[in-house]
């Protein structure tokens, strides 16, 4: 897994999530991951470990807050990214964003929701955050529907400019690496598919086609990686109107990628990677569900957008150049 958009130490934890997922037992791609045999011993092993309260110590009421705590939005990027490379769907993301809204403490081992879930996992979360940081202790879980991914959801209807607020922009911040994250596993499966199967004598990765494609779903990768890394370097500024842009640009993209990743990664294994040996669809159902993901109620930020075209150079100036 790519980890040079992050920092050495948010890489380090990173490849310590790598390691331990990486002797997971996957649920059935597509079946409701909350009843899957090994679900809650793996969600037990995240809260463990502490992947789950990396966030606890942060202040998400402000973008100068955010700012101060940048290492700490990195660590949780880092894990969130990673589980999502190995194809593994845990409530992590979405306990860590509510987690840093609520203003008690809420107790370890908890799945705990807020309105940045989007109703996924909200079924069976046991404390749900509301938008003022209070919690709300749930006893019996609801009725459960599912996304594409196979993840619990209740359909919800949260604020229309939740995407606006400094914990609506951490909340996006996961979200895009989770995507990203994703998307690098995807790609990794699918060309270490195309240089192992033999057709013709050769390996298809030998094919023109086929290197070209895998090629350009890098480049993708290259991309979309580069839109994060400027939004990560935006949030050290504590400007709002800077990081909404970055933030805009960042899911703006990542949606495109994930779309295009998990085709094009289907395509280059053909049937095989339908079946269910093969883990594939871990990664490219948790694609298409975190880029549909509350898309018809997310503010994409285009009405902040400044109506002067030099004023918006000026938003689409790469961070470094813009602090010279």
């Amino acid at each position: 897994m790519s980890t040079t958009i992050l920092t050495d130490e948010a890489a380090q934890l990173a490849e310590i999530v790598a390691d331990v997922v990486t002797t997971w037992e996957l649920p059935v791609a597509g079946g409701l991951v909350s009843e899957a045999e090994h679900f809650h011993e793996q969600w037990k092993v995240a809260e463990e470990l502490g992947w789950t309260t990396i966030l606890d110590d942060v202040d998400c009421t402000s973008f100068e807050a955010l700012a101060g705590s940048a290492e700490l939005i990195d660590a949780a990027a880092a894990a969130t990214r990673a589980l999502a490379h190995a194809g593994a769907a845990l409530p992590v993301r979405q306990t860590l964003v509510a987690r840093a809204l609520a203003v008690q403490p809420t107790a370890p081992g908890q799945i705990v929701v807020s309105a940045h879930s989007f109703g996924v996992w909200d079924p069976i979360a046991t404390v749900v955050v509301g938008a003022d940081g209070t919690t709300e202790a749930r006893a019996v879980p609801g009725s459960v529907d599912r996304d594409v991914a196979g993840r619990p959801l209740h359909r919800t209807d949260p604020p229309e400019d939740l995407g606006d607020r400094p914990d609506g922009v951490l909340a996006q911040f996961l979200l895009v690496h989770e995507i990203a994250g994703a998307a690098s596993g995807a790609i990794e499966q699918a060309r270490a598919y195309v240089s192992s199967r033999v057709q013709f004598g050769r390996p298809l990765i030998k094919l023109p086609a086929v290197a070209q494609e895998l090629g350009r779903l890098t480049i993708a990768q290259l991309q979309l990686d580069e839109a994060i890394a400027e939004f990560a370097r935006r949030l050290h500024t504590a400007d709002p109107e800077r990081i909404r842009f970055a933030a805009t640009a960042a899911r703006a993209l990542a949606g495109d990628v994930a779309s295009d990743v998990a085709t094009q990664a289907h395509q280059l294994h053909g049937a095989l990677g339908l079946t269910a040996d093969a883990t594939l669809r871990h990664r490219t159902l948790l694609l298409w569900a975190d880029r549909d993901e509350g898309l018809h109620q997310r503010s994409w930020g285009g009405h902040t957008l400044p109506t002067r075209e030099v004023d918006l150079w000026s938003l689409s100036e790469p961070e470094h150049a813009h602090r010279l």
